[in-house]
C-alpha cells in the first residue's frame, strides 16, 4: 500500500509540475482591452451620433453580413473596423451629398457576448464587459461543476480556427466573441 501511495504522489507531483499555471499558461496576449483599438464584430450594438443632426443619430446592430443599415447612406461595412474608422467612413458618405462637414461619433453600446462551455453549471452566452477574465466568465456561468479543472481551461479567440484553442489561467483576459472551454479533470 505504501508503494502505491508513493507512486501516486510522484505521479501527482509530475503532473502538477508539467501543467502550466496561471502565470505561464498559453500564449494568450495579456494586453488590456482598449476601446480605441477595439474592432467591431457581428452582434455589437453601436450608437452613431451626428452633431446637430438628431434625426440622423441612431443605434444599429452589426448584422451577420458585417454591415449596418444607416439612414440616407444605406449599408456601411462595420465588421473588423474600429469605431473611429467607422466614424470616418460614415462622415465621408454624409459629406458626399448630404451634409457639409459632418461631425460623427460612434460608441459601442453593448459588446457581443462571450461563450462559456464544458464543465460549468450553466453553459451559454454571457454579456461582455471591460475587464472580463476567465474566472469572472466562469462565475457568470454559475461556477464549475465538481469535475471542472482549473488546470484544463482553454480559450478560442473569435475568428481563430477551432484547433487554435489556447490553454489559459483564471486571470487571462477575455475579449468580445471569445469562447471559454472548461474541461473535466480528476486531479
Amino acid at each position: 500500500m505504501k508503494t502505491f501511495l508513493s507512486v501516486l504522489a510522484t505521479f501527482w507531483l509530475v503532473a502538477c509540475a508539467s501543467t502550466p499555471g496561471p502565470q505561464q499558461a498559453g500564449n494568450v496576449e495579456r494586453a488590456s482591452f482598449t476601446p480605441s483599438t477595439y474592432k467591431l464584430g457581428v452582434g455589437d450594438l453601436i450608437r452613431v451620433e451626428v452633431y446637430r443632426e438628431p434625426d440622423l443619430s441612431s443605434e444599429a446592430i452589426v448584422e451577420s453580413s458585417g454591415n449596418i443599415n444607416y439612414p440616407l447612406i444605406g449599408y456601411v461595412r462595420a465588421v473588423a473596423v474600429t469605431p473611429l474608422q467607422l466614424e470616418k467612413d460614415i462622415a465621408k458618405r454624409f459629406a458626399a451629398g448630404y451634409l457639409k462637414d459632418p461631425n460623427v461619433r460612434v460608441y459601442v453600446v453593448k459588446y457581443r457576448p462571450v461563450f462559456v462551455s464544458g464543465a460549468v453549471r450553466n453553459t451559454g452566452a454571457f454579456s461582455f464587459s471591460e475587464g472580463l477574465t476567465v474566472e469572472k466568465a466562469i462565475t457568470l456561468a454559475s461556477g464549475m461543476t465538481p469535475l471542472g479543472s482549473t488546470r484544463r481551461i482553454f480559450v478560442l479567440r473569435e475568428g481563430a480556427p477551432a484547433n487554435a484553442r489556447e490553454k489559459v489561467g483564471l486571470d487571462a483576459p477575455l475579449y468580445p466573441g471569445d469562447t471559454v472551454f472548461v474541461e473535466e479533470g480528476v486531479f
